[in-house]
């Protein structure tokens, strides 16, 4: 991956419609070295003009997005853009702890959901964890996403009857799923269920290929969307 290469820095937009906090935000991801700024924007038509007209070397890696933007909304910017660019990491950046914003979020293709109230060093640890696989989600964000895709198992389901797994995914792999729900990096998968990140790395794998996805964000949309976990 781009960021593990020496020396690469990470190219970070931010796209905010708060002046303020704009170039607050702007100001200090300026303190850190192994970020670049390549543009900002206060709309979602801007930032989209933005990326399509980037030159290579100065296409974002990773996205702050706010929610709540004049003329058309984070969620549907998100959307535009990993309609095209796949390989781009969105993270709302947002004031709401909303559960419909957060399943929209998710459904559309953001890899992480922060508050804007986070430290600006857990941000910068975001979105190195982001490059680097995982799904940042702030921890009371975490716990509203565990209890919508959290259910009760159904007291009238015949013990006789085995479950039907969607997309014959393994006891395992089912595992698997619900950390990278949770947001954790391989490596933190691994220490949770006690396997090499290697292997996690492969089951991973396996698992994008048997739901026919090629993305974290896009197994955890199917995952929510077809009640897997």
């Amino acid at each position: 991956m781009e960021s593990k290469e020496l020396g690469k820095k990470i190219r970070v937009a931010i796209v905010e419609d708060h002046d303020i906090f704009r170039k607050r935000l702007t100001e200090l991801l300026g303190f850190y070295d192994e970020l670049e700024l390549v543009f900002t924007a206060d709309s979602g038509e801007t930032c989209i003009k933005q990326v399509f007209e980037s030159e290579p070397e100065k296409m974002p890696d990773v996205i702050l997005m706010d929610i709540e933007l004049p003329g058309i909304s984070g969620i549907e910017t998100t959307f535009q853009l990993k309609e095209k660019f796949e390989e781009i990491d969105i993270i709302m950046f947002t004031v709401f702890e909303d559960d419909e914003r957060l399943f929209e979020s998710i459904q559309v293709g953001a890899t992480g959901y922060l508050l804007k109230d986070t430290a600006i060093d857990e941000v910068v640890s975001s979105l190195k964890e982001v490059r680097e696989g995982g799904s940042p989600i702030t921890p009371s964000i975490a716990r509203k996403l565990i209890g919508m895709v959290s259910k009760p198992k159904k007291e009238n389901s015949s013990k006789s009857e085995p479950e039907v797994v969607p997309f014959d995914l393994s006891p395992a792999e089912i595992r698997i799923l619900e950390q990278v729900i949770d947001g954790k990096s391989n490596k933190e998968i691994a220490e949770e269920v006690f396997l090499s990140p290697w292997t996690v790395k492969t089951h991973i794998k396996n698992i994008y290929k048997k739901m026919h996805v090629n993305s974290r964000a896009a197994a955890v949309r199917l995952a929510l969307k077809r009640d897997i976990v």
